[in-house]
This record gives structure tokens, C-alpha cells and sequence, in this order.
């Protein structure tokens, strides 16, 4: 299908799974005929959902999938991004300081991914990011995240400085991730309304970007390795803000 309609694939045990969590989302799963045994569970959901079930060679899914997709391949509708005035509205409906993150040109989808499933665990309103030169919503940040794309709020933009301008005129405070940040991570008043940038695997946040930013922190190093993996160094941000706003507790949190 073409269009607003269209249909795209994903693969990988656990974004399929949770795409049964989305209303509508499945369209059609292809099941390796060498791991039927194996995905039996995903196999009874679509049994349960009335979403039809195809098995097939693994050369078919090879063909398309493009990457370690453990049998199973979904032909599902697009994850649906919002505009930034909805992604504002999320913070008072949730009774929360705002609390985004604001990707300055990601381009490996793993990255792209693994920030995408921080961001859902870690309950972040919304996750912007640039349209032009950022990895999106490809079928591998699918995997990489789990399939946390289909619970984290996206908003997609042409530009994202137009965003952080207007995250700054709604009181929403900047602050950029960067290795060079004066401060330390743990030294920033994260319990008021921010929104955090996190810059791209090689550059960084771009200079004309840092120039928006209200504060910029940094994570202390000791070793001899002077930075840490962008998804990591993100996770690391983003639970100093849960921590200081202290939003779980024991009784809340999800035993892994």
C-alpha cells in the first residue's frame, strides 16, 4: 500500500510481540518454517488476534528483514509519530515536569534504538528528532529497541532547533549532553521542566545547536577511554533525572 496506508515490516521476536499491545497494528506474520517450534507464543497471539500467519523459508525473511530477525518477519502499519503541541500537552496530563529528549542527528539505528528503549522505560513524555540525516524509524530500531518504538511518543521534524525554541517559550529548560559540559550530571537541577540534547555518535551536538542550550553537562570519566557509547551515556542521563525527581518507588518498579 502507498500512502498514509502503507504497510512496512518489522522482524524480530520482541517488536512482533509487542505489536499485538497496539490496536490494528498487525497486518500479517511470516514464520521461519525451521522455528515454528520455537514461536509458538507469537503463533497463538495471532491465533487470538485474527492476524494472519504465513509459514515461510527462512530465504523469504532473509530477503527482507536484513538483519538477525529469529524467524519471524510482521507486515505492520507505521508506527504513528505527533506533532510537538500534542508532545507539550503530555506533561500536564501526566501531572509531571516535562521531561524530553531532543536526538541531534543519531544515525546508527542500534544507537537510535537502545535510546528508544531507555526513553520507554525511563517514561520520557516524548523523543524528538530530525527527519533529515537521523537514523528513524527503520525496521532495524525496531529490533534494536525491543520494540519500544511502539510505546515511546516520536515526534518527527525538519528542523529541531524550530523544537527547541519552542520547548524554551513553554518554560521548558535546555540542557545539552556533552563531554566538554562545565557541569556534572549529578550537579544539575533536572526536577524542573527540561529537555535534554543528546548529539550525534561522532560530533556531538552541533555548535549551532549547543547555542540554544541553557546548561550543558558531562559525565566524569576515569578511565583511559574519554567517552561512553551515545545509548549508554543517554541511559545515564535520563535516570539521573528519574532519580532526582524520584518518580519510582519499590512498590512501582518492575522486578527484571
Amino acid at each position: 500500500m502507498e500512502g498514509k496506508d502503507r504497510l512496512i515490516y518489522i522482524y524480530g521476536i520482541n517488536p512482533v510481540q509487542e505489536a499485538f499491545k497496539v490496536k490494528d497494528a498487525l497486518k500479517e506474520i511470516y514464520i521461519s518454517k525451521k522455528r515454528v517450534s520455537g514461536l509458538k507464543n507469537i503463533m497463538a497471539l495471532a491465533d487470538e488476534n485474527s492476524i494472519p500467519v504465513k509459514i515461510v523459508d527462512d530465504s523469504f525473511i532473509d530477503n527482507i528483514a536484513k538483519g538477525v530477525h529469529q524467524g519471524v518477519l510482521a507486515k505492520v502499519k507505521p508506527k504513528k509519530t505527533i506533532n510537538l503541541q500534542e508532545a507539550l500537552s503530555i506533561p500536564d496530563k501526566r501531572n509531571e515536569p516535562a521531561f524530553f529528549l531532543i536526538l541531534d542527528l543519531i544515525e546508527d539505528p542500534q544507537n537510535f534504538g537502545a535510546i528508544l528503549r531507555t526513553a520507554d522505560a525511563a517514561g520520557v513524555h516524548a523523543v524528538v528528532y530530525q527527519k533529515r540525516r537521523s537514523a528513524g524509524v527503520v525496521p532495524s530500531v525496531w529490533k534494536a529497541s525491543s520494540g519500544a518504538v511502539w510505546h515511546v511518543n516520536l515526534v518527527e521534524i525538519n528542523n529541531i532547533k524550530y523544537a527547541i525554541r519552542a520547548l524554551k517559550d513553554n518554560g521548558i529548560k535546555i540542557i545539552g549532553a556533552e563531554a566538554k559540559g562545565k557541569n556534572l550530571l549529578w550537579e544539575t537541577d533536572l526536577t524542573q521542566p527540561v529537555a535534554l540534547i543528546i548529539g550525534s555518535e561522532g560530533g556531538g551536538i552541533r555548535q549551532s545547536v549547543l547555542s540554544f542550550c541553557e546548561d550543558v553537562v558531562s559525565i566524569p570519566m576515569k578511565g583511559m577511554v574519554n567517552s561512553l557509547n551515545v545509548s549508554v551515556a543517554t541511559a545515564l542521563f535520563v535516570y539521573e533525572v528519574i532519580r532526582q525527581r524520584s518518580y519510582f518507588t519499590k512498590s512501582s518498579l518492575k522486578i527484571l
